[in-house]
């Protein structure tokens, strides 16, 4: 098996180029395939080899990979973190989930509403954003082995799997602005018991917590080794 030379590669990057993919594992998956194929034949065939893997590898059935790839990794995503999510509630993990519901009962009955939204709120959503921030800074450095393998070609490289991760991560902050910002600014929790609006921090904050853990635990799992 032959090393293809410095032109060929380049021509290989051109003809990926062409398929208009902005998939970083895409595009890695037909480059090697690309190369491990035309490294099979000699350099006097290549220009006719090239052009078979042209023709099956078409802009259509790449785009579909690329949309299928999407459809796929969200929900292996969401699968892995619902299957750490439930083993929370099996023991020994089920005494840490009640600790953690004694100890925000604690707080809630301790403080005052704004110190619990700093403690109860802010803090696991600032830890949140900042999860969120490391995981793409990582995603940076590895795009960046990605674009120096792909050469200039090829402009405007992402990561699907950084992209539906993220997305997973920073949900609790949508979250927050529709159920704690919104009926506040529309005066919904006046004249509600303090009893009830201590029961709902409570909840959800416990919700984030478990959504903190689970999705740092998932992205442990799928793709901290990973080379995206």
């Amino acid at each position: 098996m032959r090393q293809l030379s410095e032109q060929e590669l380049d021509q290989v990057k051109k003809a990926i180029s062409a398929k208009e993919l902005t998939s970083a594992e895409i595009l890695l998956e037909i480059y090697d395939h690309y190369v491990s194929h035309l490294e099979g034949f000699e350099s006097s065939r290549f220009e006719e080899q090239i052009n078979l893997l042209d023709e099956k590898w078409t802009i259509a059935y790449c785009k579909k990979l690329e949309y299928d790839l999407q459809k796929s990794t969200g929900k292996s995503i969401r699968n892995t973190q619902w299957k750490i999510i439930k083993s929370y509630f099996s023991w020994p993990r089920f005494l840490f989930n009640a600790t953690i519901l004694a100890l925000l009962t604690f707080t809630v009955n301790s403080f005052s509403f704004k110190n619990q939204i700093l403690l109860l709120f802010g803090l696991p959503l600032i830890y949140i954003a900042g999860f969120a921030l490391y995981v793409n800074f990582r995603n940076k450095e590895k795009l960046a082995i990605i674009k120096k393998i792909l050469g200039d070609k090829i402009n405007n490289v992402t990561s699907i799997a950084n992209s539906k991760l993220t997305v997973s991560i920073v949900l609790p902050l949508h979250f927050y602005n529709l159920f704690l910002n919104v009926p506040r600014m529309l005066g919904w929790t006046e004249g509600i018991p303090d009893l009830y609006l201590n029961l709902f921090s409570i909840i959800f904050c416990y919700a984030v917590i478990l959504h903190s853990l689970s999705i740092y635990e998932t992205w442990k799992v799928k793709f901290k080794t990973e080379l995206l």
